[in-house]
């Protein structure tokens, strides 16, 4: 990687990862900066071999499953309007299912 006169840097206030960090390169005889960049290399690297989907592919899913779920439930009848949050529109005057 080319050295620019502007590095960035990365502050981690954390005391177990600047110890697991500095063990992890006193064992691996490394820097704990090359330790990390190892560590978030690895833990990318890994995520996309387990195609973890993205945040907004797991909200598409699981607004398409409601969506499933909803049709299921209503046999494709349209929804009652005005629902209560009681579930009364559910039960006759008896306190029967309709």
């Amino acid at each position: 990687m080319k050295a620019s006169s502007a590095q960035r840097q990365l502050n981690i206030r954390s005391d177990e990862a600047h110890a697991l960090a500095v063990e992890l390169a006193r064992r691996l005889n490394k820097t704990t900066t090359a330790v990390v960049i190892d560590a978030l290399r690895n833990y990318a690297n890994r995520k996309a071999e387990l195609g973890e989907p993205l945040p907004e592919t797991v909200v598409a899913a699981n607004e398409a499953r409601i969506e499933a779920a909803i049709d299921k439930l209503w046999g494709g009848k349209p929804i009652p309007p005005g629902l209560s949050s009681d579930h009364d529109w559910l039960y006759d005057e008896n306190g029967l299912p309709k």
